[in-house]
């Protein structure tokens, strides 16, 4: 992505209004962090959003146009156009809510649970999409593609069906490419949700005898090892599960400061996936260096990403993750996919329906950038809201490669400690009795 000029970052008239190098605290881990302010969505759109956004990389270029990017992201999530109403059932291409199975049918029991279900005839507002692989068009509902507020000002109400999250959104500086990077954010979601909310225990990835990794990136790692123990601080890269056996790599970080911090991604160029999953370990440590000095706070209070962070930041967390990386099973060859096709096809093979929306806004599409929102009904979607996990998907219940069969509930009752860069934010406002913060 080659935008980031001084059309889009400025104080005056950008997408962005600053974005500088950061770091969280002073004995944070030093390596290449931008952080950013966007601009007023609330202002610009009616609709406000988390404004701060970062980004790490290999550079401080790569960090600076990953930072710009989710902050275009959430432009384009707080001001897409194409929303549209009509009743549920209406329409052959509709693709409801109860598709997508969030939430467990015990959890809807319970009075006190706030999201509600769809019913045949409620009016929704949808937006377009296509399916990956047929290219029919579709229409999803807009609270799972933007942040559509089911109550709005207007007087249109309609049944708030689940927690608005930014996972499976992307930018880039044309469809394809922002596409790509939505499907891989689904995959390595999935694989995360899985391996956590089973208990899994994956095995270590043995990064020095892998033959795919690059020099380059061997090198980079054994730079970033090093850099680590000088702060007190050590990694293990763990291989996760996941769909179209496409390399979901999750980044264990540890120091005698910290409970846990982890970094997940999933991508076909295995270098691309380990550099990302350390380097988003390596700035969650240093934002849990930050939350420290946080009061502590209850599972139950959890409804934000950064909650996810100061539940597992003290050491005192640490028995909460041991599984993460308890295993001693190491592997060095990990396939998969080599190419986009490749993964398109694996997807396709295993029966996994994935529905593409653009959801540019008009500022951001000027400014040379595409955003796309990627949902699949057979996936499981990261969730945020303790109160409201996703515990509905049928691949919750079955075996993996890396985990145990279950055949009753997730066997984990604890918040995940979330990858917090690459799309994820902190939002403002707590649920109310009508309505939830919109999770960027």
């Amino acid at each position: 992505m080659s935008r980031g000029g001084a059309g889009v970052v400025s104080p005056y008239t950008g997408l962005v209004e600053h974005a500088h190098p950061m770091a969280f605290t002073p004995d944070a881990i030093p390596d290449a962090l931008y952080s950013g302010r966007s601009a007023d969505t609330g202002f610009l759109t009616g609709t406000e959003s988390e404004r701060f956004s970062m980004g790490p990389g290999g550079s401080r270029m790569e960090a600076r146009r990953s930072c710009i990017g989710e902050a275009v992201e959430r432009m384009s999530l707080a001001g897409a156009p194409g929303g549209f109403r009509a009743p549920l059932g209406a329409d052959a291409r509709q693709v409801g809510p109860d598709a997508f199975q969030r939430f467990h049918p015990t959890q809807r029991e319970d009075p006190a649970f706030h999201y509600e279900r769809a019913q045949a005839g409620d009016l929704l507002t949808w937006m377009p999409a296509r399916s990956l692989h047929r290219g029919d068009a579709v229409h999803v509902p807009a609270q799972m593609v933007v942040f559509d507020d089911p109550h709005r000002a207007d007087g249109h109400r309609e049944p708030h069906v689940e927690p608005a999250t930014s996972s499976g959104v992307a930018a880039g500086p044309h469809f394809g490419f922002a596409a790509g990077r939505a499907v891989l954010e689904l995959i390595e979601r999935d694989a995360f949700q899985r391996s956590w909310l089973r208990g899994s225990t994956p095995p270590a990835f043995d990064w020095r005898g892998s033959s795919r990794l690059t020099d380059a990136t061997l090198r980079e790692l054994e730079r970033l090892e090093e850099l680590c123990g000088r702060f007190g601080a050590s990694f293990t890269v763990r291989v996760l599960d996941a769909a179209a056996d496409v390399p979901v790599l999750l980044a264990v970080m540890r120091s005698d400061r910290i409970g846990v911090a982890v970094g997940c991604a999933a991508d076909f160029r295995l270098d691309r996936a380990i550099l990302n999953a350390v380097r988003e370990a390596l700035h969650t440590h240093n934002w849990c260096l930050r939350l420290l000095a946080e009061p502590t706070i209850d599972p139950e209070d959890v409804v934000e990403f950064e909650d996810h962070i100061r539940l597992h930041c003290r050491p005192s967390a640490r028995p909460l993750t041991a599984a993460l990386d308890a295993s001693d099973e190491r592997v060095a060859a990990i396939g998969g996919p080599d190419s986009w096709a490749e993964v398109v096809a694996g997807l396709d093979r295993e029966g996994i329906e994935v529905l593409l929306a653009d959801i540019t806004a008009p500022e951001v599409r000027a400014a040379g950038f595409h955003v796309v929102r990627a949902l699949s009904p057979d996936l499981v979607a990261l969730d945020v809201v303790h109160a409201a996990r996703f515990l509905g998907h049928p691949r919750l219940y079955g075996g993996g490669a890396t985990g145990p069969r279950s055949t009753g509930r997730p066997t984990s009752s604890r918040p995940a400690p979330v990858p917090v860069t690459g799309g994820t934010a902190r939002p403002r406002r707590r649920p109310t009795a009508r309505r939830t913060r919109r999770i960027p």
